[in-house]
């Protein structure tokens, strides 16, 4: 079909790995046409389309195609059973800065680098000044290139990449540059680009891709395990995460007591619960949180957005009977820092009696309004009636970890606080 960007049919890519080099030549050489390579299956069939003026977002764990896909697509690659189809002039952002001599000033490596992508230099006339603002180096951009910081080198790059006016843009991993606020400039420039052009986003900031692309694809062992919503997408890209680290890559715990409580609520079989390691926890350990559970509307918590119900079921230990008991949360940015949290002591009949043996303890909170981000989740159990002056009885720290994502909305500081009130007045002045 005419609006068709990129046509992707049965496409798998192969490769061949050999031990030695000196292999390939006995392989190509043998008489009898002996096999000294292992063949290594990149990509396994993939079917997709992208129709013109969608933006297309590409997840998945390092290993599972990504990269493979990409080279298929701009033609790096040819695939080796299948066939790919691309309609329209490729702009792709592969490596920032590939081909940049540095010896040559910043402004003689944009001539060099929009040469290579077909452009001429009456062309780059035209656009260098926009270039030289959105790279915004100042008079560095006369000098030397091998001169600059690594900051000032990606701006550049990235300036110059983007001075094309593509039908089709691909996108990797580009979008991580310089700092914040050249990383805002960025995105704000990619979203001014998709009103004219297809693009296709690899990257694993979750937040770029659910709020720039319209769909996702999520790859794993190289073939294609969902295809939609991309909320929906790094949803389930973090369940794989999970998977992966909490349980070697099985779907539940591996050993569950026969005689764990039947309390309501409680599954059966305890999919989707973790155990909790004692490298994670920390205190007087009279009671233990052996597993945990995080959902939010039944389901493990992968992706969250404000005003998610977040229910924190915990299977405790106790070594005798316990009273006056805490229990509570607290969420941490990626660099540690404690962003919110609470415990029961804010409700108006906090104090909460165990029993010897196992129990199970259930408490939720709604999530906020935070800066779109990973975070982690640390679970608590405390015994007093002092806030900041209990005995911490068990932490199980940084358990599970979670993508906030504020689609459509802008975050203005590490949380939103809305304004209660606004007044404009016509001022009069003598």
């Amino acid at each position: 079909m005419s609006d068709l960007a990129i046509s992707v049919r049965n496409a798998s890519k192969v490769y061949a790995l050999y031990n030695k080099p000196v292999h390939r030549l006995l392989e190509i050489f043998h008489p009898a046409g002996k096999k000294y390579h292992t063949p290594f299956r990149a990509l396994d069939n993939i079917n997709f389309e992208l129709r013109q003026g969608e933006a297309l977002g590409l997840i998945g764990r390092n290993g599972s195609g990504k990269s493979s896909l990409l080279q298929l697509i701009t033609g790096i690659q040819q695939p080796t059973t299948g066939a790919v189809q691309v309609n329209g002039r490729i702009s792709a952002l592969l490596e920032l800065g590939a081909g940049f001599n540095p010896e040559f000033t910043g402004r003689e490596n944009v001539y060099l680098n929009t040469a290579i992508q077909g452009i001429s230099e009456e062309d780059t006339d035209s656009r260098f000044q926009r270039i030289a603002d959105f790279a915004d180096i100042g008079e560095f951009i006369d000098r030397p290139v091998k001169t600059y910081s690594s900051g000032m080198y990606i701006r550049l790059a990235f300036a110059a990449a983007v001075s094309v006016q593509p039908e089709i843009l691909i996108v990797d991993e580009a979008l991580a540059v310089g700092d914040i606020f050249f990383q805002q400039k960025c995105m704000a420039h990619m979203k001014k680009m998709m009103a004219g052009c297809t693009i296709v986003l690899v990257s694993h900031d979750m937040h770029s891709v659910v709020n720039l692309c319209n769909r996702a694809l999520l790859l794993e062992n190289g073939r294609i395990s969902f295809d939609g919503d991309p909320v929906e997408a790094v949803s389930e890209y973090t369940k794989i995460l999970h998977e992966e680290h909490f349980s070697g890559g099985k779907k539940r715990v591996e050993r569950i007591e026969n005689t764990l409580p039947t309390a309501s609520g409680l599954p059966e079989d305890f999919a989707d619960w973790i155990k909790v390691p004692q490298e994670k926890r920390s205190g007087a350990e009279q009671v233990a949180i052996e597993y945990l559970s995080v959902t939010s509307e039944g389901k493990p918590v992968n992706l969250v957005q404000k005003g998610d119900l977040i229910t924190i079921r915990l299977l405790v230990h106790a070594k005798s009977a316990l009273e006056e008991m805490i229990f509570g949360y607290n969420i941490r940015d990626r660099v540690g820092n404690a962003v919110f949290g609470e415990n029961s002591l804010c409700l108006e009949r906090p104090a909460s009696y165990l029993e010897a043996g196992d129990s199970l303890v259930e408490y939720s909170f709604s999530w906020p309004e935070v800066y779109p981000d990973k975070y982690t989740i640390t679970v608590g159990i405390g015994q007093g009636t002092i806030a900041l002056g209990h005995v911490i009885q068990c932490w199980a720290h940084n358990i599970v970890s979670m993508t906030a994502v504020t689609p459509g909305r802008s975050i203005h500081g590490m949380f939103n606080n809305n304004l209660t009130s606004l007044s404009v007045f016509p001022a009069a002045f003598s």
